[in-house]
């Protein structure tokens, strides 16, 4: 309540003359809060060291040209054992980018691309999850080598150190899975994750979800809810 209270009273004004402040993303751990979001072509970041009762002024901690921003596109944080990472995607070269600070915030690392594969996460859709064993995931909708939108995801052992090679988390078997919704992630700690997504199947756009531990898929897919939502849009896909 503490957080969702300073959260409210929080007002930032636009940080950027190139526009105004977007798509906002929170992490907490032991006590931090972490927002970010963009503005113009600059990522931004305010820290909170109290529960969120209190909100730092937001530092610029990247530029990226020509960032995706907006329709829940837009830079994501988590926190990941003593670390901060940041993630943002770029339409060119359409990689996704990852930040990193040991310092609160202070300074941060160079961006290392997640993607082992140029321009695979140009669709700008995905997420990041951390945990406070310093295990972290990152997922998006990938494009490489097929028509259609894949789920692909990475992850790290050392707080986003290093990353482990791209690996297929799903496919569907109608050739793409929605091709304009963003994933999910949630950590459950101890290297495991869950990952949420839109999928499209027999012209029905549903929420599915499958769990990861340590870089590998455990199980089936399993389908969101009793109904379903049929949709037929999204078709022009590259």
């Amino acid at each position: 309540m503490i957080l969702l209270a300073a959260l409210a009273a929080l007002h930032l004004p636009p940080v950027s003359t190139a526009g105004p402040n977007l798509q906002p993303q929170l992490a907490a751990a032991g006590g931090t809060v972490a927002l970010v979001f963009g503005s113009g072509d600059g990522i931004y970041l305010a820290r909170s060291p109290d529960n969120g009762r209190s909100f730092a002024a937001p530092s610029k901690l990247a530029r990226l040209p020509k960032m995706l921003l907006g329709r829940h596109r837009g830079p994501r944080v988590a926190i990941a054992g003593d670390a901060i990472l940041v993630s943002a995607i770029a339409s060119d070269p359409g990689d996704l980018l990852a930040w990193r600070s040991t310092d609160d915030g202070r300074t941060w690392s160079a961006p290392a691309a997640i993607n082992d594969t140029p321009r695979a996460a140009r669709e700008g859709l995905h997420a990041m999850a951390g945990d406070a064993e310093g295990h972290v995931a990152a997922v998006w909708l990938d494009d490489r080598g097929v028509k259609g939108k894949r789920l692909y995801g990475a992850f790290s052992g050392d707080a986003g150190r290093t990353w482990s090679r791209n690996v297929l988390l799903y496919e569907s078997p109608d050739g793409t899975i929605c091709e304009c919704c963003h994933p999910s992630l949630a950590a459950l700690g101890r290297a495991e994750f869950a990952v949420m997504w839109r999928n499209a199947l027999g012209g029905s756009r549903d929420l599915y979800t499958l769990r990861v531990r340590d870089g590998q898929v455990l199980g089936m897919a399993v389908k969101q809810g009793n109904g379903t939502w049929r949709l037929n849009a999204c078709r022009d896909f590259q």
